[in-house]
């Protein structure tokens, strides 16, 4: 589908390369569990493996959002010429459909979850909402930098 976007043509499969996205995802979610796991029980290689479970999930955030970018006709004239007037404000947005898309996918990721009714299921859950805080602050560290490179 990216290639036939890229072509200018219009994606086939959308449905089945969200549900993909979404199973990926949801995979990644279970080795942020088993992870977490590891970490309490001081696993010697628990911290890299989180690294490596946490690197997976960065990536499928970025294939996420560039698809997500892709799919949808990038800006519209009208909306390019209110863009056009934002950015000369001091305030500079570099790809204010970027942060559009990866708030929607929090906010996806908050919808969906789920809150155990035990304990060990609230501690799995509370894991994996340690990688997803983890994540966001990440994100958060890479948007003040793009601010102050500006």
């Amino acid at each position: 589908d990216i290639r036939l976007l890229s072509a200018g043509k219009p994606a086939q499969h959308t449905i089945e390369v969200e549900r993909d996205l979404d199973k990926a995802d949801g995979m990644i979610h279970l080795l942020f569990n088993d992870v977490q796991l590891l970490k309490d029980g001081r696993h010697l290689q628990a911290e890299q493996m989180y690294r490596r479970v946490y690197r997976l999930h960065e990536r499928l955030v970025n294939l996420r959002s560039d698809y997500n970018l892709r799919l949808k006709p990038s800006i519209s004239t009208a909306s390019h010429v209110s863009i056009t007037h934002i950015s000369q404000k001091p305030v500079q947005r570099v790809r204010p459909e970027l942060d559009e898309v990866t708030l929607r996918y929090a906010q996806d990721l908050i919808d969906t979850a789920e809150w155990g009714i035990d304990l060990p299921s609230v501690e799995s859950q509370l894991g994996s909402h340690r990688g997803l805080h983890q994540t966001i602050e990440d994100f958060k560290a890479k948007i003040e930098r793009a601010r102050a490179d500006e």
